[in-house]
Order: C-alpha cells, then sequence, then structure tokens
C-alpha cells in the first residue's frame, strides 16, 4: 500500500483555504448585486419546492430545497439568503480538491495547482454562483471520488463508508452522481489487485449507508409514479447519430474550460500514468468523458452535464505543473487571465457594447424589476397563472406578497412540479392573474373565466435593451374545467 502518500495537510493550508471560502463569499455577495444577476429559474424553481418542503420532487432530490428553507429561515428571504448554501459549498469542494491534490502528489504547490485550476475554471465558478444542483454535484463528486482513491489506493477500507455517504448524499441532490459508484464498481471488477474489495465489510456497509441516505428519494418515487426516473429517460434517449454533434460537444466542453488550459492538459492527459494513483484517475475520468461523447453522438448532453469529469483530469494536471516548463506554466497563466477577461464580460456586457441578445447570462437578468412593477400597476388578485415552470419560479420569488402560482395545463408541454400540487381547481370563484411572455390570452384559459381583462406590458429593459415584455390579464370569477393533460416527461 502506498502509506507515503498520507500526509497531514499543513495547518496554514487549511487557514488560507478558509479565508479563500469566507472572500469568495463576500465576492460573490458583491458580484451578484453589481452584476445584476437576479434569480435563474432552475435556483427559483428550487425556492418554490423549498416552500413545500417534501423527500423529493419531480426532476431532483430535496437537498437544495431543504437547504433554501433552513438558509431563509436563519436569514430571511432574498437572494443572497438562497445562494449563500451555494457558495459555502464552493469553499468546501476547493478545500477538498486541495486535500484530494495533496493526497495524490503528496506536495504542497501541486495541491495549490488544483485548487486555482478549479477556481479559475469558468464553468465551475459561474455554477458555483447560483443555487443549483451542480454545485453540490460537484461536491460530493469529489468527495466520493477521493473516498474510493483512498479506499482502493491507500487500502484504507472504511472510506467505502465515506464514498457511500457522499453517493448517498448527491443522490438527494442530482441523479448523475450515479456515474461514481458505476465506474467505481466496474473498476473493482475489472482489475484482480482490487477483487479482495468484494469481501471488504465496509464496502458493503458503504452501499447499506448509499441506500440509506437516498431512500427519501426512491420512497417518495415509489408513491409518484417514478416521475423522476420518467424525466431522466427523456435525457437518455436516442435522437440520430452526428459525427457533427460529437465535435460541437468536444469545442464546447473546451470553451467551457479555457483551450489554454485543455491545450495544456492534453500533454498530460493523452497517456496513462505511471503510479496506480493518477492512473485510477485519469482512467475513471476517461471513461466518464468518452461516455459523454458517445451520447453526445446520439442526442444532445448539456453543456454542464460532463463537469463532474474534468475535476479529477485538473487533480492530475496539476501534479505535473510544478515541474513543467516554463512555456506551460504561462499557457495556464494565460488561461487564467482569458478566463476572468471572458467571466467579466459575460458578467458585465453592456459595459463593453453587447446587445441584450448577445448578452451571454440573459436569463438571470431583469426579473426583479418588470415583476415588481407589474404587481404594482396589477389590481388585487387571489392568485396568478403563468404558462411554463420556468416563468412560475421568478414571479413567485419576486413578487411583493405571497400568492399560489400555478402553471397552466397544455397538452403540448412537459410535466413538472407543478402537476404534483393541488391545482387550479381550488380557486373556483376566485380572480386570478395571467403572466406570459406573449401577448396573446390562451382561448382555452379565458373560456375558463366570466371575464378578462388585460392590463398594461411591462418590458425588461436593461442598458443592451429590452430582453422580454411581461403581459398580464386579470381574469374574474373562476369556473373549474378540465385541463389536458401534459403530454410528456
Amino acid at each position: 500500500m502506498e502509506r507515503a502518500g498520507l500526509k497531514t495537510v499543513p495547518r496554514r493550508d487549511g487557514l488560507a483555504l478558509a479565508l479563500l471560502a469566507a472572500a469568495l463569499v463576500l465576492f460573490k455577495a458583491w458580484l451578484t448585486r453589481a452584476a445584476g444577476v437576479d434569480m435563474h429559474w432552475d435556483e427559483a424553481q428550487y425556492w418554490e419546492w423549498s416552500r413545500h418542503l417534501d423527500w423529493s420532487y419531480y426532476s431532483k432530490g430535496p437537498w437544495v430545497a431543504w437547504l433554501i428553507a433552513l438558509s431563509e429561515v436563519l436569514f430571511g428571504h432574498g437572494e443572497w439568503q438562497t445562494r449563500l448554501p451555494a457558495w459555502l459549498a464552493h469553499g468546501a469542494l476547493l478545500a477538498l480538491v486541495y486535500a484530494f491534490a495533496f493526497e495524490v502528489w503528496r506536495q504542497r504547490a501541486a495541491a495549490w495547482w488544483a485548487v486555482a485550476l478549479v477556481l479559475l475554471t469558468p464553468t465551475y465558478f459561474t455554477l458555483s454562483l447560483v443555487m443549483t444542483t451542480d454545485i453540490w454535484l460537484f461536491l460530493f463528486w469529489t468527495w466520493g471520488l477521493w473516498a474510493a482513491y483512498r479506499a482502493l489506493i491507500h487500502g484504507r477500507s472504511r472510506a467505502w463508508l465515506e464514498a457511500g455517504a457522499a453517493v448517498g448524499l448527491g443522490t438527494l441532490t442530482k441523479l448523475s452522481i450515479g456515474l461514481l459508484p458505476a465506474a467505481v464498481g466496474l473498476a473493482v471488477l475489472l482489475v484482480p489487485r482490487w477483487r479482495h474489495q468484494l469481501r471488504s465489510p465496509h464496502l458493503w456497509g458503504g452501499l447499506g449507508l448509499m441506500v440509506l441516505l437516498m431512500s427519501p428519494v426512491i420512497l417518495w418515487n415509489a408513491a409518484h409514479d417514478w416521475v423522476m426516473l420518467r424525466h431522466e429517460a427523456g435525457h437518455v434517449g436516442h435522437q440520430s447519430w452526428s459525427l457533427e454533434r460529437g465535435l460541437v460537444f468536444l469545442l464546447e466542453q473546451a470553451g467551457a474550460l479555457s483551450p489554454l488550459i485543455v491545450a495544456v492538459g492534453l500533454t498530460v492527459w493523452w497517456r496513462p500514468p505511471a503510479e496506480p494513483g493518477p492512473r485510477l484517475l485519469w482512467g475513471l475520468s476517461l471513461g466518464w468523458l468518452a461516455f459523454f461523447f458517445i451520447k453526445a453522438l446520439g442526442a444532445k448532453v448539456q453543456l454542464n452535464w460532463p463537469a463532474p469529469v474534468y475535476l479529477g483530469l485538473l487533480i492530475l494536471l496539476a501534479g505535473h505543473l510544478p515541474q513543467s516548463s516554463a512555456l506551460k506554466r504561462r499557457l495556464v497563466y494565460g488561461g487564467f487571465v482569458l478566463s476572468l477577461v471572458l467571466m467579466t464580460v459575460a458578467y458585465f456586457p453592456y459595459s463593453f457594447g453587447l446587445s441584450a441578445r448577445q448578452d451571454p447570462f440573459k436569463e438571470v437578468r431583469a426579473w426583479r424589476a418588470p415583476i415588481e412593477a407589474l404587481a404594482r400597476q396589477a389590481p388585487a388578485v387571489d392568485f396568478i397563472v403563468v404558462p411554463n415552470y420556468k416563468l412560475a419560479g421568478e414571479v413567485a420569488f419576486y413578487w411583493p406578497r405571497p400568492l399560489p402560482v400555478y402553471v397552466l395545463s397544455t397538452a403540448g408541454r412537459r410535466f413538472n412540479q407543478h402537476d404534483l400540487w393541488p391545482g387550479l381547481e381550488q380557486e373556483t370563484g376566485r380572480t386570478g392573474l395571467w403572466i406570459s411572455t406573449g401577448a396573446a390570452l390562451p382561448a382555452a384559459f379565458t373560456r375558463a373565466f366570466a371575464r378578462c381583462r388585460t392590463t398594461a406590458a411591462v418590458a425588461a429593459g436593461t442598458p443592451g435593451g429590452v430582453l422580454r415584455t411581461l403581459h398580464s390579464a386579470r381574469c374574474s370569477d373562476y369556473r373549474p374545467v378540465s385541463w389536458p393533460q401534459p403530454g410528456s416527461y
């Protein structure tokens, strides 16, 4: 066993990581306000979930909703209160990356390189800025991978319990963490010197702990017609084989990581490392990347899906940088500068002359002001109806006083969490407000009320132009009708 790899993280580095985490919280609080980063529809959706605490939800586990609810109980309602757990998770992720890299390479310089690579990669920083499932997936993935590494490479069988805890908690966040135990389990079966792990009570204890922690998601889905699995099945569907889509996937991923960093990384990742520990990270990471590439050949892969894969690759790269050539280090520094420039332009696009249409983060701009303006001018109503769950989250979060928000059921749309909650039938005889980004009122909707009267539209303006316009109509005396069921999951 490689007991030489077991070294204690220097106390001064632990203090530095704690200070870095605190500084990042303060910086993100400033950045989101200065850059006008309103709620993304995903985090607004999870905030809605936090108002209906449950053991799981339509598309994700309950972890994020639980933490949002806790943060609001402690600090009140608001954007930074909703995002604070994610900001703290980012600091914890960097600490885990440091400890993981320190154990792999047994040197402080490599560990700090790993921290810098993860911190300054646009994908990880941007996804840590908002309260979605991604930052928690990164955290639990890194913890679980590190635990499996210690169990397999250093023979610390108790680490299987940590791996089980990490995957179990990760399942409460996002089902894609299942790729981690699947790949590690395959490695244990295929590598002869690791098969004795199958006789370890700690490995089976870790699996039991994983199942126990993920049981809320399993039991909730069993009681709700397995809607989460039905939803996830839509992500694994096949469209048609396309080499072009695969090449686009690789280019998008290189851009998300920073092209210069990828260029330097390829000089390291192209061949298997000599030592067992780095070779394990190399094999698992490239195996996962191959999985996503093959998936991209058959169907669209979202930009953030493969992001956990690169954490292991960046730790591998970090171990080579302290001894690498001056040219390679300069390219990495250039990659850091390029990342900072791109992120600055993305967060402050109008300062660089970009239009609203060119704004890469237009989905998180100009929600608060137009929704609050619409609330000020709208007549008194009892509930709100919107055409989709994305708009539902934004309206619910920014509406000045709590009101029920419903998503109109139509034959063409997909199911969402709103379909599992009580619907419009409980609003009989009451007055509602229709809000949408389109001007036309659905005919089926108007027939469900005695009368509807449109109100003034409100534009979501930015220095780069109008992003969207919110249209509304006040409809009185709701009369229950039979709404069509959504068409897919």
